[in-house]
């Protein structure tokens, strides 16, 4: 998970004792091909991930496959006749599939927009498959996958969450002639600690911080460093790329003030400095801020004790209330901050009365056992304002 960046300043004290850990065998990443249809890219991805994925329940296969999938939503034939062709490509981040972005992604289609949500390479199977992949193996199934999906489509909109927004934006950036625009939900230009420049040099001598199990089939428990490392060069050099070449094409963000995964003040730099186009928008949700209004930034508050949430967290910003798995009422608690204690955990993922957010001591102070919140309890109006931003540069010509 991407909070245990903070424990990199641990990893210098051990690094003296501790030995180099056993790499994964080297196999050759999953990459969206060049050239391939997405028809023929879904039955590889099958194929593969039935060869290759750790179940955690092989009793539950059909839908754990399910969930790490790419897939492909069309808009519906009879009530989206007539509307202008207009594809968006979507992006996971890291330690996540391609299930973390079906909330956002079955909104869209049912807008009458066609969505594909891609696999980065790595992910679906089990995080040791992290361990040798490169943030060129990412680009390169982004790119071809975009590349593709622009040749099918009037209008193409690319887009991710985390580490997906930064592999979107840095393609909308290099294809302005060919994007429409850009959706980011918590895109990572920068990971929120005061260390994270250490993750190249300890991702020489050190594969993991931990290598917990995971009890969650979306996504993996642990993220070896040498793919914390790939991340902290992709945000740095997209980060540059935006910052050096400020662009007028059309960009949404939607993000946390609170997430404790991606540095938002610098995700708002980049924004202010970067992105100017005058028809970009971008979503602030902040447990401190009162709600306000911009010509480009709208901030609503998330101190919803109705709701007992204080701060929405990285994951949240684009989960929908009523995802049965990690919504408000889902099977799944996120409590992996209590991993090492199992009372706590358990408190975490049983105590009916809980409270959700962002780690903090305000929050703390709420419930000592408080879970991550998953959800966004605004995910309907979140997903209103984005399908009028892509209405809105459609009839404008983007």
């Amino acid at each position: 998970m991407w909070q245990k960046v903070m424990l990199w300043s641990v990893c210098l004290l051990t690094l003296p004792i501790s030995g180099m850990l056993n790499a994964a065998e080297k196999q050759t990443a999953f990459v969206f091909a060049a050239g391939e249809s997405f028809e023929q890219y879904l039955v590889r991805a099958e194929e593969y991930l039935i060869k290759n994925k750790r179940w955690l329940n092989p009793a539950n296969k059909f839908r754990e496959l399910d969930a790490v999938m790419p897939f492909e939503l069309l808009p519906d034939p009879e009530l989206c006749a007539g509307r202008a062709n207009i594809g968006v490509l979507l992006s996971h981040g890291l330690s996540d599939s391609p299930f973390s972005m079906r909330d956002p992604a079955i909104a869209l289609q049912a807008a009458c927009y066609h969505v594909r949500v891609i696999l980065l390479p790595g992910h679906g199977t089990k995080a040791e498959d992290l361990l040798d992949i490169s943030r060129d193996d990412w680009r390169a199934t982004f790119q071809n996958a975009a590349d593709g999906f622009s040749k099918e489509v009037d209008t193409l909109y690319v887009g991710g969450f985390s580490t997906g927004g930064a592999l979107a934006t840095e393609y909308a950036w290099q294809h302005a002639d060919q994007v429409a625009g850009t959706i980011l939900f918590s895109p990572v230009f920068k990971v929120n600690s005061s260390i994270d420049w250490l993750a190249p040099w300890l991702a020489l001598v050190k594969d993991w911080l931990d290598n917990d199990p995971s009890d969650d089939f979306a996504k993996y428990a642990s993220i070896p460093l040498p793919a914390i490392a790939e991340v902290y060069e992709l945000s740095a050099e997209v980060r540059d790329l935006v910052l050096d070449q400020p662009k007028r094409l059309p960009v949404f963000i939607a993000l946390s003030e609170d997430d404790q995964t991606v540095d938002s003040s610098v995700t708002e730099e980049v924004f202010n400095e970067g992105m100017i186009s005058s028809k970009s928008q971008m979503v602030l949700y902040s447990k401190d801020q009162m709600g306000a209004n911009t010509d480009r930034i709208k901030v609503y508050n998330t101190n919803w004790p109705k709701d007992r949430i204080l701060g929405l967290s990285h994951m949240a910003v684009h989960g929908n209330p009523e995802n049965t798995y990690y919504g408000e009422s889902g099977v799944y608690r996120v409590c992996g901050w209590y991993v090492s204690d199992e009372d706590l955990y358990q408190s975490c993922r049983t105590d009916q009365a809980n409270w959700f957010g962002e780690k903090s001591d305000a929050l703390l102070e709420k419930s000592p056992h408080a879970a991550r919140v998953s959800w966004n309890p605004h995910f309907n109006t979140l997903m209103q304002e984005i399908v009028f931003f892509i209405k809105a540069n459609a009839d404008s010509n983007g």
